[in-house]
């Protein structure tokens, strides 16, 4: 099965690759377009945020590297960095009636979309694997999967800046820290 995997991890790393090129191409135009257009750190925390998630994600994979593949498995495989993906160009969209630079990053207007995206990306991904087969209900993992959505869903529902940027950074530094703690060796919950 070890075959059928590689050839699955191969469109979902393409899915990836996507979503983090375009991070890193947006957050570029972004930077060299400082003078005409201010930086926001909340969007380059979000955008952190973003490719930290991409990685960890892409790299608890090994987990279902001994799955019974089927097609529904791996269409709900590719669910999630899709859902990846939609949430990057919505943090990092393009405008291109005002240039390469684009917008100032107005997070009102994409709050709501964004944080249930991402509310709906993590709990894809908190299920995922159980659904797929290769692992129980309950890991370590779960506890910051649930923080995690929770956060998203109070991002949703706050509209204050405080309340953003307080989203923003726990959201950061729970993948940062939970990703260094729990997904140090790939393989840390599947069989």
């Amino acid at each position: 099965m070890t075959d059928i995997f590689n050839f699955i991890l191969v469109m979902v790393s393409l899915i990836l690759a996507i979503g983090v090129t375009h991070l890193i191409q947006r957050i570029a135009e972004i930077i060299r377009a400082r003078d005409e257009v201010p930086l926001d750190w909340l969007q380059l925390t979000w955008a952190l945020s973003l490719f930290v998630v991409a990685t960890i994600y892409w790299w608890s994979l090994w987990d279902m590297r001994n799955a019974n593949w089927l097609f529904p498995k791996f269409f709900l495989l590719l669910l999630a960095p899709t859902l990846l993906n939609f949430a990057v160009s919505l943090l990092v969209a393009s405008d291109p009636a005002r240039g390469a630079s684009g917008a100032r990053f107005n997070l009102a207007r994409i709050r709501v979309p964004f944080m249930l995206v991402m509310a709906a990306f993590t709990f894809l991904v908190t299920w995922d694997a159980y659904f797929i087969g290769t692992e129980p209900a309950w890991t370590a993992y779960r506890p910051v999967q649930i923080w995690s959505l929770g956060l998203y869903l109070v991002g949703a529902a706050a509209s204050g800046l405080f309340a953003q940027r307080a989203v923003g950074v726990l959201t950061l530094l729970t993948y940062a820290i939970a990703g260094l703690i729990y997904r140090f060796l790939p393989g840390a919950f599947g069989a």
